[in-house]
């Protein structure tokens, strides 16, 4: 072999071996097993000494995986024959260093061969159960498809050598020896390059991307014709949120297999990230089209709908990917998702219900349940949700900013304000979060508080009219007049048609005692709104105080109207105002039957 085979050979075992190490548990299985290969005097006995260890490696995470399989039903978890090859095959922890023994056979021929035996003590932590569990489906999914991959490549990486093996025996010409030792190792690399790809699911496995970006990139350099590492590769960029980086390698892997499924499918991911979903449509038909029973691509083209709020066509994906897989609790949230979206809560309920049951530790389908619940008007059994999605994530800032959203909807200021809080710590361009604790500060009347986290906000967001509003409304209750009209002013310079900024910019100029600029507010806000009892008060007030009464006396028999069965409502000074009204125009039994009724009615003034 080469100098470079020999070193890929070399870095493959010190992988191998400090990865094995890595891996810890609670709970731990020891399986024993051997495993056997041979080399004829052509082959590297180093890769047959490999080959062994593999051989037995595969024994003893199949005894393992009898061990998990019983072990998930005992905790109410069973798990599918797929889940606990993939699991058993990428967590695993080799014991100490394989023993090796060999042996020389001598052929028909007066050739030997060297048969090397491989012992290797394997542990397995059954608590990767629990840790599979948590794991979202499209994980799962990738874990299974990698490890699936992998196996399929080394069973026929196996038969290949085998069979090369027999025909190098009964090769009788030297050139024809000669092409098959060149096979052979090729076949060789090619273990080489599966042993690797393996090691970098294992990585992948254990979330450490980076580590398998640098595995996949070796593996390529071994078997540059290979899709698998490519596709593999890509999945981690993406895990990583590098998709241009995830799409380039997914392009390489289908030009190499343009039927490779999983990297339409994955692609198809990446440009939806991206936003480019035309591109995303396309590669979720290609995959679909290429595997009816692509359980993942429904699910995925599904998700894909839904952004474009065809919602009616995503659950028609969903249903799909649930025939498929009754098991896929990602599927039940995204159709329940959709079903929320149409406004059919108790539905998606029922979806989010049986996610939970498939997976209890699902964060996002608590989340998700939480926001249906609380459009159902049910704050407190949302704010149960929003806390186990918490508890299952206690960096989820969402779950924070709508569970202080239901807080506030409930009147719990306090509450809210910490939840906010905390959605902030966690994401600190969350405007939203900002804005509603300003909210919750000015129900508390805190207003200093609530100008200070609308001013935060608006320098994240600063064409958002709502914050200029609300710091606007606070600059008014603390008096800060100028300031007020300021923000209402750059409120109305981005939406001109905001008439509900008339209303709040008119009662400051009622305070600055400037009646006519308060009545020209007024009167734009009255345009749109003709039913706000208040405003036609103020306006009222105001042309009593520039001394046109007629125009005051319309005004709050409008009010009258509006009020006549809003029993809160104290229209003691009402009366009061109106009778001075009629007092200066000279009707004095109409202002003196008003006074009398103020009286009546409790006016201080």
């Amino acid at each position: 072999m080469g100098k470079i085979f020999r070193r890929t050979l070399t870095a493959l075992l010190i992988v191998i071996f400090a990865l094995s190490a890595a891996i810890v548990g609670a709970k731990i299985q020891m399986y024993t097993a051997t495993g056997e290969d041979y080399a004829n005097e052509v082959e590297s006995q180093d890769i047959a000494k490999l080959r062994a260890r593999d051989k037995a490696i595969k024994k003893a995470t199949k005894q393992a995986g009898v061990y998990l399989k019983t072990y998930s039903r005992s905790v109410n978890s069973e798990l599918t024959d797929d889940e606990v090859t993939a699991i058993t095959s990428n967590a695993w922890q080799l014991v100490g260093e394989p023993k090796y023994s060999s042996k020389i056979v001598k052929g028909s021929d007066e050739t030997s061969i060297i048969i090397w035996t491989a012992t290797v003590e394997v542990n397995v932590d059954d608590s990767e159960i629990q840790s599979w569990i948590k794991r979202d489906d499209k994980d799962k999914s990738t874990i299974i498809t990698q490890t699936q991959e992998a196996q399929k490549s080394a069973e026929e990486n196996d038969r290949k050598i085998e069979d090369l093996r027999e025909k190098y025996n009964r090769a009788t010409s030297q050139a024809e020896k000669d092409s098959l030792r060149k096979q052979m190792n090729d076949s060789d690399r090619d273990f080489l390059a599966n042993q690797k790809l393996e090691e970098g699911n294992k990585l992948y496995y254990a979330k450490d991307y980076y580590g398998a970006i640098k595995l996949y990139r070796e593996v390529i350099k071994i078997k540059p014709d290979w899709s698998f590492p490519y596709n593999n590769r890509g999945v981690a960029y993406n895990d990583l949120e590098q998709y241009e980086r995830a799409i380039a390698d997914y392009d390489k892997a289908i030009q190499l297999n343009p039927n490779l499924a999983e990297a339409y499918n994955n692609r198809g991911v990446a440009y939806n990230k991206l936003g480019q979903y035309e591109q995303a449509f396309n590669d979720y038909n290609r995959a679909i089209e290429l595997n009816p029973n692509y359980a993942s691509a429904h699910n995925n083209r599904g998700n894909a709908y839904s952004l474009l709020k065809q919602n009616e066509r995503a659950i028609q994906d969903f249903d799909k990917a649930i025939e498929l897989n009754p098991k896929y609790a990602e599927a039940y949230n995204n159709r329940g998702n959709a079903y929320s979206l149409l406004k059919q809560n108790e539905r998606a309920i029922q979806d989010y219900n049986k996610a939970i049951e498939l997976n209890p530790n699902y964060a996002n389908v608590y989340y998700n349940r939480g926001i249906a619940y609380s459009d159902l008007g049910q704050k407190e059994r949302a704010i149960q949700d929003y806390s186990k999605a918490i508890e299952l994530n206690p960096n989820f800032a969402s779950a924070y900013n709508n569970r202080g959203n239901a807080y506030y909807y409930l009147g719990q200021y306090e509450n809210a304000i910490a939840d906010y809080s905390k959605a902030i710590e966690l994401n600190p361009n969350h405007t939203g979060a900002y804005r509603r604790r300003a909210q919750a500060y000015k129900e508390l009347g805190q207003y200093e508080q609530a100008i200070e986290n609308y001013t935060m906000s608006i320098k994240i967001k600063s064409d958002d009219i709502f914050l200029y509003e609300g710091r606007g409304i606070a600059y008014y209750k603390v008096k800060k007049y100028q300031k007020a009209i300021a923000d209402f002013n750059k409120a109305l310079k981005l939406n001109p048609e905001f008439t509900a900024i008339r209303a709040s910019r008119g009662n400051v100029y009622y305070e600055l005692k400037d009646y006519k600029k308060a009545i020209q507010d007024y009167d734009k806000y009255i345009e749109k709104n003709q039913t706000d009892y208040r405003v036609y008060f103020k306006r009222g007030m105001s042309y009593k105080n520039l001394k046109q009464y007629e125009m005051a006396i319309q005004d709050f028999e409008k009010v009258f109207k509006l009020t006549r069965y809003e029993f809160s409502f104290d229209k003691s000074e009402l009366y009061f105002n109106r009778g001075f009204c009629y007092q200066q125009l000279g009707d004095e039994a109409k202002a003196q039957a008003d006074f009398a009724k103020a009286k009546e009615l409790g006016y201080k003034g």
